[in-house]
This record gives structure tokens, C-alpha cells and sequence, in this order.
């Protein structure tokens, strides 16, 4: 029942008192409908016509590298034009059109729009451009670059090397449509295509003997579809949902000259791309009130991926043109389902308990045909026979929590869930995983808000069956870290103060300790640590001071072992990460506005390893990066602006795998010889603003 104020009930009863009272010939005389023609309600504003803000701006760039050009597109030294900015239509019928635009001009550009009717139907459209440069001083011997056949010069030995970029383009264009039907019923459909183009890093042979790395075609397009019909009720929604996605290689394989042939049919080798593929899914969501107190939602879906690319022949080597394969494809199906059975069930208990309830099933039935196969490793040797394996799971999880407020300024939250893993040809074919945590929240004052979170997880791994890899014996005593048997415990406190309207810091701690006590062999013991300091302070209305640190240390243990009956060895790994930036933003008149920034970043990685014998440790792996911004703005008019944007970059890094080893250093394989990225690169931008 919905309450009234007194004034309007007085309102309502004068009325009804005065009606039996009215003049009886006034009564008699139909009353002239008012003129509405020029009433305007003058607490009801409605922005109508176009409105946004645009900007358009010169850039220049001095000595871009590939690291640093990578997804922002500024890979030549010299100027660029750019805009970018959002605009939109609207008028008093509802009728509206939005545009938005980022980084147009450069590769990195993003266009957006959509247009329609406010609750009636909506269009919409977006091409996007995601520019990647990878590999640094990459160099090959490979003529052919960027193609499917890549060939040596006539000598026997690769002589000249040429610089050789790794780079690619993923373009998306898409398109889309809503329709609402009535006040309940939705209809949507969305149809992208991605195409992604260029080069990237790929390596054949065999390992020590003739082994190549070398730049092998991108030609990928993939098209994805999605449609759903949706309702929505005052107690109930719905949502029947498709989506669809077809993936094709414009390549299907890869052929090169082995730089060191062995001269037994061996001098050109093929390896086989990524296959063309389709995936589908159905799903079905819901969600029904039945009270103020109960709720309960779902989910489940069906799919299916196939793959029927046909095989490349075993060998390119023509002494195995004999050699039949089992069939001429793979012939691949994976059937996958999720059922949310029980759904989401949310019961309120008493005015300050809760409880949320969650069953989850998802399963990976892999039916792709199984069959014999006899690989020819390195174009000129058979390998014992051996068959496909299907890999399949069936997951199950479970989850309960419930939720308590024992005062307005406290939360009490506690929980647990089980997950349940069983899978097919997997070392671990069933492993359970339970998990405990409890939660307090506390905002005792204004000015101070604290979270703390304990979390303990036990993964038990039961039934473990080797599963041998063929013809290469692996270490009965070797636990895979991601089915290993573990426990887990897990810290999280957080810190939020505001001593006064001016000033705020946010602490948070985040750590992680990982036990794997049953693994002998394998991920032995792992520690995360992470914390993160940050501060704000209001100097005045315009000025606006900010600072924050964060430290990551991430720390692990493992054992390994050269053959079965060997001693196993150890070894340490630790990564630690710093980062810590400031800044400045304010405004010196109603015209003129500032800022600065200035992140720092330094990341170390050292790793031991202990036989017994006294090894050193490798080089230090480093990486440093320091980012400075300052930028200017004046405001002309209340429509036209100029900025100044600059800033500059440093970034350094070592990496002993790839530092000072050329193409031809390593025995048996030819490398492109990458280094690790080093670079200073200033960057100005001139842009004027529009405000409309």
C-alpha cells in the first residue's frame, strides 16, 4: 500500500465534499477543454539534439621500437594524425544515435555506434583494429617470409641473415540488433567477423639435431554469432541464448628447409597449422522470486566443437608415400554440457541471515574416433605406433554460504564448496577439492572500513595411474602441479581509512601458501605475497594529490630427477615486483588545468638450482620501466579547447635465454636470434577539444 502525505489526503477529501454541492446547471454545461498547446513543463528538462566531445591531434614519436609499438600502433618515427570521442543524438520521441571513436588515424583505431528507439529497438555496429609487433632483433636466413614455403639460400650453411618482423593485424567488424516486444519480451542478434593477418614466431625438427625457428604465416578468420530471446517478468526472467563460431586457416600447413639436413631425406620439412573448426552452444537461463525471502536461478547449456581438417601424409619424405594413414581426417567431436541444476538459491533466513546455496555440473565428452598412428619424427624416422587419446571430464561443484549481520556496522560471512574433478587418460583420474573460508566486514566509524578473509583449500588426489608418454619413459614419482595433492591457505586483509572529506589510503594484503607434501618429484612449495598502498588528498577544490606502491614476491620449490633411479635435484625460483607511481591533477583557473604522472616499475627473477654441486645461479632476468606525463589544457571558449600531452618512456630488460645468442650459437638449431627489448621513446601529442 502506498503512503500518502497529509496534504494530498486533505486535498482528496475536499473534493469529494464539494461534488454533491456543485451547481446543478454548471453541472449541465460541458466544461471547454483547456488549450495544451503551449504548456511546457518546466520541471522535466529533456536534452535533445547532438552533444559530445571530440578531439583532434597531431602526434609525434621519437624512435618507437616493435615493444613498445605493440597494441598502441606507433611503429614509425614521425607524426601521426589522431582523433577520438563520443557524440550522441537524442530527441523528445526517444529517438537517439551514439558514436563513439578511439586512436583513428593510427592502427590501434576503434569505432563504435548505435542508434534506435529508447525501448523499442536498438542497431548497432563496431570495427576495431589490434595492431601486434613481436620479437625483437629478429632475424632469419628464410626468404619467403609470409608465406606457406620457406626456403634457404643454394649454400649448405645459412649465410645472410635478414631482419625478419613479427607482426600481425586482428581486424573486427561486427553488427547487431536489439528488438523489444512489449514490456516483457527482448529479442537480440550479434554477428562479428575477426581476420587476423601477419607473421609469428614457429619451430620444427627435432631438438639438438635440426631444429629451426623460424617466422611462419598468420591467415586466421573467425566468424561468431550470437542470438538470444529474452523475458523478463516482475518475478521471473528467462533467456534461450545461441551462439555459433566457425574458425578458418587460410594456411593449413607450413613447409621449410631443414637448415641442418642429415642428408637421409630429411632436407625439407612440412608441420601441419591450427585446423578449421566450428563450435555451437544452446543455453537456457532463469530466474523465478518466489518470495521476498527465496530466490532461485539456473543456467544450462549444450555444445558441440568438430574438427575434419584433412591429414597431411606422415612425412614429406617421399620413401614414406607408402605409409597409409588410418583415416583421412580426424573426424573430431566434443560433446560439452553445463547444468546448473539446483541453481542459485538465495533464502533469507531472519532479517539478518542469509544463505546462498550453488550446484554446478559440467562435462566434456570427447567422441572423436580413436586409431593407430605411426609418426615419422623429423621426415626420416617411423616411431612406435600408438593411438589418440580422448580427453574427457565430468565436473561437479557445490557451494554454501551464508551471510550474517549482527549489527548495521558488521558482516559475518562463512562458507564451503566442493568441486569434484573426474578425467579420462589423466595421471589423477579423480581428484576432490574442499574448501573452507570465513569473512568479517567492519565499518565501525566513517572514516574506517577493514575486510578480513581466510580461505583453506585440501585437493585430495586419488587414484593415480601413470600414464607413460610412448616411447619416452616419464618419472613414476612426477606429480603435475594442477593434479597434485595440495593444500592451500589463503589471507586477504584490507584496509580503507578516510580520516577526514580531504584525505583517503587503501591497504590491502593478499597472501597465498601452497603445500604439495605428496609430490616428491614436481611443484614441491609455492608463496604469493602481494600488497598494495594507496593514497589520495584533496588540496583544495582544484588541486587533487595521489600516490600508491605495490610489491608482488612470488616464490616456488621443485624437485626434479634426470632418470628414475637418479638423486633428484632442486630448484628455486622468486620473482619480485615493484611499482610505485605518483601524480598530480588541478586547476590554476576556470580555463587553464594541469596534470602529472610518473609510474615506476622494476621486475626481478632469480632462479637456483641445487644438484649438490655447487652451481651459481643464473643471471638475474630483469625488467624496468619508467613512464613520465605531463599535460596541459586550456579551455578558449565554452566549446573549443588546446592540449598538450607529452610523456616519455624507458624500458629495460635482460633475459639470459636470449641475450647475446646468435641465430647459429646453439648446436643443432637455428634460432632468429632475439634479444630482450630495450628502449627510450618521447611521445608529444597537440590536440584542440570540441565540446558541443
Amino acid at each position: 500500500m502506498k503512503r500518502r502525505s497529509k496534504h494530498q489526503i486533505l486535498v482528496a477529501m475536499s473534493a469529494c465534499m464539494l461534488l454533491p454541492f456543485g451547481n446543478a446547471g454548471l453541472a449541465d454545461e460541458p466544461a471547454d477543454a483547456p488549450d495544451t498547446s503551449h504548456w511546457v513543463c518546466k520541471f522535466c528538462p529533456i536534452s535533445g539534439g547532438w552533444f559530445g566531445e571530440w578531439d583532434l591531434g597531431l602526434i609525434y614519436v621519437d624512435d618507437p621500437t616493435p615493444k613498445f609499438a605493440d597494441y598502441r600502433g606507433l611503429i614509425d618515427d614521425g607524426a601521426y594524425l589522431e582523433a577520438g570521442g563520443n557524440s550522441r543524438y537524442l530527441n523528445e520521441n526517444g529517438y537517439y544515435f551514439d558514436f563513439y571513436g578511439q586512436n583513428l588515424g593510427l592502427d590501434s583505431r576503434a569505432l563504435e555506434m548505435r542508434g534506435g528507439k529508447q525501448g523499442f529497438y536498438e542497431f548497432r555496429a563496431n570495427y576495431s583494429e589490434i595492431p601486434r609487433y613481436l620479437g625483437y632483433g629478429t632475424v632469419t636466413p628464410y626468404s619467403g617470409v609470409g608465406t606457406d614455403i620457406l626456403d634457404l639460400p643454394e649454400s649448405s650453411q645459412p649465410a645472410s641473415f635478414a631482419p625478419a618482423k613479427l607482426e600481425s593485424k586482428r581486424k573486427t567488424i561486427g553488427a547487431g540488433l536489439t528488438f523489444k516486444m512489449g514490456s516483457s519480451w527482448k529479442f537480440n542478434a550479434d554477428v562479428e567477423q575477426q581476420t587476423r593477418d601477419g607473421t609469428r614466431s614457429f619451430s620444427g625438427g627435432l631438438f639438438a639435431i635440426n631444429g629451426a625457428i623460424f617466422p611462419a604465416p598468420i591467415d586466421h578468420t573467425t566468424r561468431l554469432f550470437n542470438t538470444g530471446l529474452e523475458y523478463s517478468g516482475n518475478r521471473s526472467h528467462l533467456r534461450l541464448e545461441f551462439i555459433g563460431s566457425d574458425f578458418d586457416n587460410g594456411y593449413n600447413s607450413v613447409t621449410w628447409d631443414n637448415p641442418m639436413a642429415l642428408g637421409w631425406g630429411d632436407e625439407v620439412s612440412r608441420s601441419a597449422l591450427e585446423p578449421d573448426n566450428k563450435f555451437y552452444q544452446f543455453s537456457l537461463t532463469g530466474a523465478f522470486n518466489f518470495s521476498p525471502r527465496f530466490r532461485i536461478s539456473g543456467k544450462a547449456s549444450i555444445g558441440n566443437v568438430k574438427q575434419n581438417d584433412a591429414f597431411l601424409p606422415y612425412s614429406i619424405n617421399p620413401a614414406f608415400n607408402d605409409l597409409a594413414l588410418p583415416r583421412e581426417s580426424l573426424d573430431g567431436k566434443i560433446d560439452t554440457s553445463m547444468f546448473n541444476l539446483s541453481g542459485r538459491v538465495y533464502i533469507r533466513l531472519a532479517d539478518r541471515l542469509d544463505l546462498t546455496a550453488q550446484y554446478k555440473v559440467n562435462e566434456r565428452d570427447n567422441k572423436t574416433p580413436v586409431d593407430i598412428y605411426t609418426p615419422v619424427l623429423l621426415e626420416v624416422f617411423p616411431s612406435s605406433p600408438r593411438s589418440n587419446r580422448l580427453y574427457s571430464y565430468d565436473r561437479a561443484q557445490g557451494k554454501i554460504e551464508l551471510r550474517y549481520r549482527p549489527r548495521y556496522n558488521i558482516r559475518l560471512n562463512a562458507g564451503l564448496k566442493k568441486d569434484t574433478l573426474e578425467r579420462t587418460y589423466q595421471d589423477v583420474r579423480k581428484s576432490d577439492e574442499d574448501s573452507y573460508w570465513g569473512e568479517v566486514q567492519l565499518t565501525s566509524w566513517a572514516w574506517l572500513g577493514a575486510r578480513l578473509k581466510l580461505d583453506h583449500l585440501r585437493r585430495d588426489a586419488r587414484s593415480f595411474e601413470e600414464q607413460g608418454n610412448f616411447d619416452r619413459a616419464e618419472n613414476p614419482l612426477m606429480r603435475k602441479f594442477n593434479m597434485a595433492e595440495r593444500d592451500r591457505n589463503r589471507v586477504t586483509l584490507e584496509f580503507d581509512l578516510t580520516p577526514n572529506e580531504r584525505f583517503d589510503i587503501a591497504l590491502s594484503i593478499y597472501t597465498t601458501d601452497d603445500d604439495y607434501d605428496a609430490s616428491e618429484i614436481g611443484l614441491t612449495e609455492s608463496e604469493e605475497t602481494s600488497i598494495n598502498l594507496d593514497f589520495n588528498y584533496a588540496v583544495n577544490k582544484h588541486t587533487n594529490l595521489y600516490a600508491f606502491v605495490s610489491r608482488d614476491d612470488i616464490e616456488s620449490e621443485m624437485s626434479a630427477a634426470d632418470g628414475v633411479d637418479s638423486v633428484p635435484w632442486n630448484a628455486f625460483t622468486e620473482d619480485v615486483i615493484l611499482t610505485w607511481g605518483l601524480g598530480i591533477t588541478g586547476r590554476i583557473n576556470e580555463k587553464f588545468s594541469y596534470g602529472f604522472d610518473y609510474v615506476s616499475s622494476d621486475a626481478d627473477g632469480d632462479i637456483l638450482t641445487d644438484s649438490g654441486a655447487g652451481e651459481a645461479p643464473f643471471p638475474v632476468l630483469k625488467t624496468k620501466l619508467r613512464n613520465a606525463r605531463v599535460y596541459l589544457h586550456y579551455k578558449l571558449n565554452g566549446r573549443w579547447g588546446l592540449g598538450l600531452d607529452a610523456y616519455r618512456e624507458e624500458y629495460d630488460s635482460s633475459d639470459w635465454y636470449v641475450d647475446e645468442i646468435g641465430p647459429l650459437d646453439v648446436n643443432g638449431i637455428l634460432t632468429m636470434g632475439e634479444i630482450s627489448p630495450d628502449y627510450d621513446v618521447n611521445v608529444v601529442r597537440l590536440l584542440a577539444t570540441l565540446n558541443f
